[in-house]
């Protein structure tokens, strides 16, 4: 009953399917942990191999660290510098990494913004990493937020780089990317509302992690997702979640899509007696600093217990665990 373990289990069903217009690399860290569906859905459609480099290690985060300018830049922004490595040293020839200044609208915010890491660190990939000259490095700023323009914008910038595409293929292509995330998303529901309902006929506690699509990488969430099953206890991530929720009224300004379902899926646990939330903070992340505040009043006017994890490249877990340990002992005593 993990949720975590389903998601990359989801990702990692998308293979490499031989293309006419030869391989398309994929770095996979931050936002593409939830939109390489769309990207392998639309690049496959116009005939491109779409492959990924591999879920993070140790030593892939090494590869690219000598290339990282700020030390305080949260973990897994980081590793992007590893990824987008490997797959230079693969020998891949063109790697699309874009700016997205927004996300997907969930109507759950009064925006749907990228977190600036998020949005523009293929800028810091360029500025930063020389071998990114070796090779094409499509970078430029694409909005998915907006499928109505979407095709021609895109079309108008992946031109620049394969003047052999056609606008209708682009807009085939882009048609069946917007499906294929709509199937994916509704996957992952269908698959934490069964989670769900097996803990509820098991009398299991329900532990919402919420964190951001990225804390599936393994070497992000350093096994934290299984250290947490091994307590009895089922998981869903945030997003199955906040997908149970409409809008609603925060004290804060709520205008980016991934803390959006933060407050949501907070908001949801305090109707539930058997589900708590811990939240997942990666060191180094500035909007957090906003966000664990929120999740912590939602949470607290309720009387709920607000459990924070903060993580980053260190993989001692005692100190997770003394945590769960003592959020489970203060439920059972509550």
């Amino acid at each position: 009953l993990n949720m975590y373990a389903y998601k990359l289990k989801l990702i990692n069903s998308y293979k490499p399917v031989e293309g006419l217009r030869g391989k398309l690399g994929l770095p996979m860290g931050l936002n593409m942990y939830e939109m390489y569906p769309f990207w392998y859905r639309f690049f496959t459609e116009l005939k491109f191999e779409v492959v990924h480099s591999p879920f993070s290690t140790r030593k892939l985060y090494q590869l690219g660290q000598q290339t990282i300018p700020s030390d305080t830049v949260c973990f897994p922004a980081k590793l992007m510098h590893g990824h987008v490595q490997k797959l230079i040293d693969d020998g891949i020839e063109t790697i699309f990494y874009p700016c997205l200044s927004y996300n997907f609208d969930e109507n759950l915010g009064d925006n749907h913004y990228n977190c600036p890491v998020v949005a523009y660190y293929p800028e810091v990939i360029n500025n930063n990493m020389k071998d990114i000259k070796k090779v094409s490095f499509i970078k430029e700023y694409f909005g998915v937020h907006r499928p109505n323009d979407f095709p021609q914008k895109a079309y108008e910038r992946l031109a620049l780089h394969f003047p052999d595409l056609t606008l209708n293929e682009v807009r085939m292509a882009a048609k069946k990317a917007y499906a294929e995330q709509e199937a994916y998303k509704q996957k992952v529901i269908e698959k934490g509302n069964e989670i769900i309902e097996k803990a509820e006929k098991a009398g299991k506690k329900i532990f919402v992690l919420a964190g951001r699509p990225y804390h599936i990488d393994p070497e992000i969430n350093h096994g934290i997702d299984k250290l947490i099953s091994g307590f009895d206890v089922a998981i869903v991530s945030e997003d199955v979640i906040a997908a149970r929720m409409s809008r609603f009224r925060t004290h804060v300004l709520n205008q980016w899509t991934y803390h959006s379902r933060l407050y949501a899926a907070a908001k949801y646990v305090t109707t539930r007696k058997d589900m708590e939330l811990v939240q997942l903070v990666s060191f180094g992340c500035g909007v957090d600093a906003i966000t664990t505040d929120e999740v912590r009043e939602i949470l607290e006017t309720e009387n709920k217990i607000y459990t924070q994890i903060k993580i980053d490249e260190i993989t001692n877990l005692g100190a997770v665990k003394i945590r769960v340990r003592s959020l489970l002992a203060a439920i059972d005593n509550d």
